[in-house]
């Protein structure tokens, strides 16, 4: 995960795999591996840091993945932070 100049958070290919390894491996939710991988990559992430999400386009294409749970997930944990304190700042939610 690498955060770009505009608060744009860029989850990476090897990011989403790790999620995917933890779920099948070991059972775990999206969410908990999202968590997990925030402290391993060792991230701090501020309520108002991040202002926009993108995921990589492979994951829409195969099954696998099952990308809507994921970008729900994403954006669950996203959420989670942001509202860990007052932001001015907002995060769009694609429903």
């Amino acid at each position: 995960m690498q955060f770009t100049a505009n608060a744009t958070l860029i989850i990476e290919i090897e990011d989403i795999d790790a999620m995917c390894c933890y779920r099948d491996r070991d059972g775990y939710t999206f969410e908990d591996s999202l968590r997990f991988e925030i402290q391993l990559q060792e991230l701090i992430l501020s309520p108002d840091c991040i202002v926009d999400i993108e995921f990589p386009a492979d994951i829409f294409f195969d099954p696998y993945y099952e990308s809507e749970k994921i970008v729900q997930a994403v954006y669950h944990v996203i959420t989670e932070i942001h509202t860990s304190s007052s932001s001015s700042k907002s995060l769009s939610i694609p429903t």
